[in-house]
């Protein structure tokens, strides 16, 4: 391409990631919106194939964009997976009357039916995990009306449309492949991030079946890489490359986790003992910024291992409460407690400055002092993580602690983050 357009890039080891940008034209007969997720339209010969509607917010913005590049009716919709931020934005173009199906992973069925079943609970732990009181989940699907369980062919004239099944960040995913076309569109499957298979606050995600599927998508060879969140990738060794190096990034985890799981080691041991590829976390489309590769370890102990911490005495435990009540009488009272957590956070142990704040708010929960070294130890903590998740979790425990303490919860500027 003589003019590349602000979402593309041919050299992914030197970009800048980028999440939002100009809507437009980025392939030849591919239109992209990219406003945090990245929605596609690709022209077919039958109408537009639409990859990924969005969110519900974003729905207006979307439609009015491909609107203003095309009138082609929108033939089929699908949803690479139904997270939120996929799979809501259909409804204005369901209300032109001519869509004829809604594509998507058999597996997509049972998660919105979850959804609903736990829609209070997913509203509180997304509002945690993005920063802001004012997010709502949303409580209405437009339900896919064509399902498949390992692929599906479409034939939109002259053009083959391959979707195929995969595991990742959800068990319900899918990647799309045109081969006449050579474009790949991989979902979530890529984001330009390392990948988002540990999140502490969500169901279980597949780091193994993931590295699987970024490899079949490799081997396509593509010319072409759209994929959920980020930059679209021009150029087939540097798509193949972006593919292998995430699925080796995986691997990476994968095979140091599995020996020490075999060997009897602990949770705790196999957490602190495992780290990802050094080399690979520096590459701009695997930086470790929202997802962390310690998650990542976790999310295969509960696989694998079940919930147990491999401590005895919290098989059963005594509460977090009265655990607390105790290590306060033992160190003289709430207030030793607080002193040591001051000193703690003053010297730069952020880590155990929490816990000290934890056991004094629990052993004490309307004490001021131990709600301050709350607010103060986790605002600390939260300034001194780049991960998102953490400083989103770390973020809700600070505004735990100035609720107590009627003061203004702290909201994150700008809302979703990736």
């Amino acid at each position: 391409m003589s003019n590349i357009p602000a979402m593309v890039t041919e050299n992914p080891r030197a970009a800048t990631p980028k999440f939002s940008g100009p809507a437009e034209e980025v392939a030849p007969g591919v239109f992209m919106h990219s406003l945090f997720v990245n929605t596609y339209a690709l022209k077919t010969p039958q109408g537009l194939l639409l990859v990924d509607p969005g969110t519900a917010r974003g729905a207006p913005s979307v439609h009015t964009a491909i609107r203003g590049w095309t009138n082609d009716p929108v033939h089929t919709i699908v949803y690479t997976h139904g997270h939120l931020d996929h799979a809501f934005g259909s409804k204005p173009f369901l209300a032109e009357g001519v869509v004829r199906n809604i594509v998507a992973q058999e597996n997509c069925v049972d998660r919105f039916k979850r959804y609903s079943l736990t829609h209070g609970f997913n509203e509180l732990i997304n509002q945690r995990q993005f920063g802001s009181d004012k997010l709502r989940f949303p409580n209405e699907y437009d339900w896919p009306t064509l399902t498949f369980r390992d692929g599906l062919v479409q034939r939109m004239g002259d053009l083959e449309i391959r979707y195929r099944a995969a595991k990742g960040e959800t068990d319900d995913h899918c990647y799309v492949w045109v081969p006449e076309k050579s474009y790949l569109f991989s979902g979530d499957l890529v984001v330009w991030r390392s990948p988002n298979c540990g999140n502490p606050q969500k169901v279980q995600r597949y780091p193994v079946e993931w590295a699987e599927a970024l490899e079949e998508m490799a081997a396509l060879d593509a010319e072409w890489l759209f994929p959920g969140h980020g930059l679209v990738v021009h150029g087939r060794a540097e798509v193949r490359r972006v593919l292998t190096e995430t699925a080796r990034y995986l691997r990476h985890i994968i095979d140091q986790v599995v020996p020490l799981l075999n060997a009897g080691k602990s949770p705790e041991e196999i957490v602190a003992a495992v780290e990802s590829d050094p080399e690979l976390a520096q590459r701009p489309y695997l930086l470790e910024l929202y997802d962390h590769p310690k998650f990542i370890v976790r999310n295969l102990i509960r696989r694998w291992g079940g919930w147990w911490n491999g401590v005895a005495a919290d098989l059963f435990p005594a509460s977090s409460a009265r655990q607390a009540e105790e290590i306060a009488a033992l160190a003289g009272g709430v207030s030793a407690l607080v002193a040591r957590g001051r000193a703690l956070l003053d010297s730069g142990d952020l880590e155990m400055a929490c816990h000290l704040a934890e056991w004094a708010n629990r052993a004490a929960p309307a004490d001021g002092a131990a709600l301050e070294l709350k607010r103060d130890a986790y605002a600390r903590r939260g300034a001194d993580t780049k991960n998102l998740m953490a400083q989103g979790i770390y973020r809700g425990a600070m505004n735990e602690a100035l609720v107590a303490l009627g003061q203004e919860k702290a909201q994150k500027a700008g809302g979703y983050s990736l």
